[in-house]
């Protein structure tokens, strides 16, 4: 299963991120939840480090389960 479509990978802000797995199909639920508290404002401490930090497990869950 892919957990962060590759053409999301180089989104560097939040909300360019956040546009762009919302079209994607095949989406971990992580960056689904990480966006929905981004956009609903409930979290304004949400940085691009989360938004870094969340792609890079995103990453290694995908390789590890292509092992």
């Amino acid at each position: 299963m892919e957990t962060l479509p590759l053409k999301c990978v180089h989104s560097n802000t939040v909300g360019s991120f956040c546009d762009c797995i919302a079209d994607a199909v095949s989406v971990d639920v992580a960056a689904r939840a990480f966006c929905e508290r981004a956009k609903a404002s409930i979290d304004k401490n949400i940085t691009g480090d989360d938004l870094a930090e969340l792609k890079k497990a995103l990453m290694d869950m995908e390789s590890e389960a292509c092992r």
